[in-house]
């Protein structure tokens, strides 16, 4: 191959490559200080339960490898039990294929129980992160297929 030819086909490459990399990159973020380890304390203070279900059958999803389960369409919400008045954000990323954020809402909970919903996701890979007063306070890993 002439020297010439293996430099254009080279910079083809790295071209490619350069232009891929920029297309990837990590999912979107809730925010820099949303994410990792949740805070039980604040969670404590504020909620007795909470849980990710089927907004149309009130159930949990099965547990599978990523999170809980749940068909492509299908109404999701989290089921509150609050203690106070408190204002709840509910944020959805993708963990992979999306580039935007799913669902970013805030809800005003009173004491007793509540549905935060959510709506339904394309097929991929999500996290709910629930905060609190810029705090994390839950995260629910779920499936949709």
């Amino acid at each position: 191959m002439p020297r010439s030819r293996s430099r254009f086909v080279f910079v083809v490459l790295l071209s490619t490559a350069l232009l891929t990399a920029c297309s990837f990159g990590p999912p979107p973020s809730c925010g820099e200080e949303i994410g990792g380890t949740t805070d039980s304390g604040k969670f404590d203070e504020n909620f007795a339960a909470m849980t990710l279900i089927s907004e149309v059958t009130g159930e949990e999803g099965p547990q599978g490898e990523g999170g809980a389960e749940f068909a492509s369409g299908e109404s999701l919400a989290v089921r509150i039990e609050s203690k106070t008045d408190v204002e709840v954000r509910a944020c959805v990323q993708p963990v992979s294929g999306g580039k935007e954020i799913a669902f970013d809402q805030t809800q005003s909970i009173s004491p007793g129980s509540a549905t935060f919903g959510m709506g339904s996701f394309d097929p991929g890979r999500y996290v709910i992160r629930v905060i609190v007063d810029g705090t994390l306070v839950k995260n629910f890993p779920f499936t949709t297929r």
